[in-house]
């Protein structure tokens, strides 16, 4: 059983389409770990690119010194190399323009938002989560375009993912999406998101082999093609 956090929480009005990706499907899901399969699923579904954004947007509003805000004309930048004062050690930088959450700034509805990330880290008890690449919201909120590496517990995936949302039907579409474990191989995404509350999800992950994963109440349901190894919810 696997859960995915984040990937089913937003708020969807309007459009549809498909997005291009130049990850090749080089990777074989039969060889790899439980663990990594489970990352591999959910940033497939669009948890890393926005676990991203939440992060920088976390500082919004803060009077933490840490990390370092200016702002210019529609633009945020965020510098690390400091600790906040929960004891969050902040490393990199970010550039957000055109951010909703940011009073600093009027935000612009005809305007994409753009996210841009370079080595952002978060080191808390130990443990290192790290951020580098973009993500841009547009469409008004109908669109998130991301291409983003994280590094979570010792795994670093790539995302090259395309999300386009339909208000009627409250789905998502990753067409034209892909992600890579780095160093190792890659596959493309196909398939959809449904949120709200009947939040579900169904996807393709196609590699060497090809990996099919559903989300239904917040349980991960997965089968690999020429494999005995699949998941199943209860």
């Amino acid at each position: 059983m696997r859960k995915l956090a984040c990937i089913l929480g937003l708020v969807l009005v309007g459009c549809g389409g498909g997005g291009s990706t130049n990850v090749k499907p080089t990777l074989t899901f039969a060889d790899r770990s439980d663990a990594e399969l489970s990352q591999l699923i959910s940033a497939a579904g669009g948890t890393d690119m926005f676990m991203a954004q939440s992060q920088v947007d976390q500082f919004a509003g803060s009077n933490d010194p840490c990390p370092a805000v200016a702002v210019s004309g529609n633009t945020i930048t965020l510098t690390g190399g400091c600790t906040s004062q929960d004891g969050v050690m902040v490393g990199g930088s970010a550039v957000l323009t055109n951010p909703v959450a940011w009073d600093q700034i009027t935000y612009n509805y005809a305007e994409p938002s753009e996210y841009q990330l370079d080595g952002m880290t978060f080191t808390q008890a130990g443990q290192t989560t790290s951020f580098d690449g973009r993500v841009t919201i547009s469409s008004n909120f109908t669109v998130y375009d991301a291409d983003i590496t994280s590094a979570v517990l010792g795994t670093s995936i790539r995302s090259d993912i395309h999300y386009e949302c339909d208000q009627g039907s409250q789905t998502c579409d990753l067409s034209g999406s892909g992600i890579e474990l780095v160093g190792v191989g890659g596959a493309l995404v196909g398939g959809s998101v449904k949120v709200g509350q009947s939040a579900s999800a169904s996807y393709t992950l196609r590699g060497v082999d090809t990996l099919k994963a559903t989300v239904t109440q917040g349980c991960v349901a997965y089968t690999i093609s020429d494999s005995s190894s699949a998941k199943t919810c209860p």
